[in-house]
């Protein structure tokens, strides 16, 4: 049943509402590309080039294909960058977007809206975190206004048969966001990762048995993480960050060589908070207290994309200019409380002890993949540190990690690529 899901099911069957790609040219500032990242799905948002298009035009002209996007820059990218900056922070978030960005092609691909879904989980096992859907020019986006689940109800869907409205559609009224942060608006449907496991997760029955067995039965943990001391400094996550997930562990290694998480820092745990303040803590404080500050960060409702860019004084929140104007404010970022963090590493280390399920999202190895893919999905987490040996002595243990990569290599195990 599971092979039916992947070769049947196509991309028409999962970009009904869903948006553009959201970033900005690779000109704009990095205060336009931090605004854009608290909405944008992974917190990342894609950076375009635009060639042959002038500085003015660059803010008004979006590009018509994946291949002009350069990279995907994260929360932590645009704080590590902050804090490393010589000139602070008013000065960096002048810098452009494209000076920031790692530079990574392939990371977002094209395809047309008959493409089957294992086509589409190939790509992203081959190094795509999005991936653009071609719009049907009659019908747009919202092809199929069902959900697909439960599977055997919705097997019609899945058959290969034409697709068709049973009643003409209204055109949707045009988004208020500015046409400079978002890619081939009138042309794509952007598909995550995170789309596609939400997906899966409706076909469970489907593909059974595959998501009932543990993440270690399937092979889906991956021992090739990134870490750091609790007590070594945080400006060093930066250096130790991979390329996916954008996450390091915050660890306590024993005179056994085992490695007690504490925390984690990443583009996750940063992604709607106060970034001009997180770069101040992380150019001064141990990787410990800087994981601690972040999460016990308090929302703040009046904070803005806009205000976290140029939280920073009046002076670079005015030389933003209309690049301000253009960018839609985000409600509800989470301000850095640089107040709950002047403690010591070793009280830091023992809150984090005895509270840890609050603040680093974790399973075990013997966690079915069904399990796992609902954690992440409720917490709308990139991944899941596996540990073992959780005890209130010793803490948890950790092994390795599982992210979106490790999930789709294992729900399509044996499941074959057809010759085109």
């Amino acid at each position: 049943m599971a092979h039916i899901v992947f070769l049947r099911a196509s991309a028409a069957d999962l970009t009904a509402g869903k948006p553009p790609l959201a970033g900005v040219p690779e000109s704009a500032p990095l205060s336009a590309a931090a605004a854009a990242i608290p909405a944008s799905s992974e917190a990342a948002v894609a950076v375009w080039r635009a060639d042959g298009a002038s500085h003015h035009q660059h803010h008004h002209r979006a590009p018509a294909a994946a291949a002009t996007v350069v990279g995907l820059l994260s929360s932590i990218d645009v704080v590590a960058f902050l804090a490393n900056h010589p000139g602070g922070a008013a000065a960096a978030f002048m810098t452009p977007a494209g000076d920031v960005v790692p530079h990574e092609h392939a990371l977002v691909r094209e395809v047309q809206p008959d493409t089957r879904l294992i086509e589409i989980v190939e790509l992203m096992k081959q190094g795509a975190r999005r991936v653009l859907v071609g719009k049907n020019i009659t019908e747009g986006c919202a092809i199929n206004k069902q959900p697909f689940a439960p599977f055997y109800k919705a097997v019609l869907k899945i058959t290969g048969t034409p697709r068709r409205n049973p009643s003409p559609s209204p055109a949707p009224a045009p988004a208020t966001r500015s046409p400079s942060t978002t890619l081939g608006r009138d042309k794509y449907c952007c598909l995550t990762r995170e789309d596609i496991v939400r997906f899966l997760i409706n076909c469970l029955g489907a593909l059974a048995p595959i998501p009932m067995q543990s993440i270690a039965s399937l092979g889906a943990i991956s021992r090739a993480y990134s870490h750091v001391e609790d007590s070594s400094p945080a400006i060093g996550a930066a250096w130790e960050l991979p390329s996916d997930p954008r996450a390091v562990a915050v660890v306590r290694t024993g005179h056994d060589g085992s490695r007690v998480i504490l925390a984690e820092i990443s583009g996750h745990k940063l992604w709607k908070k106060d970034y001009a303040a997180a770069a101040e803590a992380m150019a001064t404080m141990s990787a410990m207290d800087f994981a601690t500050g972040v999460d016990e960060s308090e929302p703040s409702p009046t904070a803005t994309a806009a205000a976290a860019a140029g939280n920073v004084g009046g002076g670079a929140r005015a030389r933003m200019g209309s690049v301000e104007e253009e960018i839609a404010p985000v409600p509800r970022l989470t301000r850095f409380s640089s107040r709950k963090i002047g403690f010591s590493a070793s009280l830091a280390n023992m809150i984090m002890v005895s509270h840890r399920k609050n603040r680093v999202l974790t399973c075990k190895a013997t966690s079915s993949l069904a399990a796992v893919m609902a954690q992440m999905l409720s917490h709308r987490a990139t991944h899941l540190w596996v540990v073992e040996d959780v005890d209130a002595d010793k803490g948890a243990v950790l092994v390795g990690m599982i992210g979106y990569m490790e999930i789709l290599r294992a729900v399509t195990r044996g499941v074959v690529v057809p010759p085109a």
